[in-house]
């Protein structure tokens, strides 16, 4: 949200304005709870006291409105649907996701115990096979749900 003054309104800023009842109720609330509004300053600048109480003559009067925060998404559909409740709700309580717990495994020769560094494998989780690569220290990072049953590795050209 923001104020402009009526006479640099846009047309496309236009179709943007909250009615003067809801801009009032809106712009009383901001200057309550102090909270930050474009265009305040610039509002404030040009009265003779500044008191909360011109500000809003200012704006029941007309001279200054509110403009919708989609005034300045230039009438792109994805930005409109950002501000759908269903959205809203969604972003502040998103629903949960699934976990997978990172399983470390160190993967060693096993006649000299040395680890095998770059070495490729196949790690097979719950029957869905993969094909990875240890890390620098032979380590093989396999990230898996918390409930898997079953965990196989094979190692190639050992």
């Amino acid at each position: 949200m923001r104020l402009v003054h009526h006479s640099h309104l846009t047309e496309r800023e236009r179709q943007h304005v909250f009615p003067v009842d809801q801009a009032l109720e809106r712009v009383c609330k901001a200057l309550l709870e102090r909270q930050s509004l474009e265009g305040l300053d610039q509002l404030r600048a040009g009265l003779m006291l500044d008191l909360d109480s011109e500000v809003l003559e200012q704006i029941e009067r007309g001279d200054w409105l509110l403009l919708k925060a989609e005034a300045d998404y230039g009438g792109w559909p994805t930005a409109r649907s950002a501000f759908d409740q269903a959205v809203l709700d969604l972003m502040n309580n998103p629903p949960l996701q699934p976990t997978r717990t990172p399983r470390i495994y160190r993967l060693v020769d096993s006649m000299t115990g040395e680890p095998l560094p770059q070495q490729a494998y196949i790690a097979t989780v719950d029957g869905v096979p993969t094909q990875r690569r240890t890390d620098d220290e032979g380590i093989a990072h396999l990230f898996m749900p918390d409930d898997a049953r079953q965990v196989s590795m094979r190692i190639f050209n050992v």
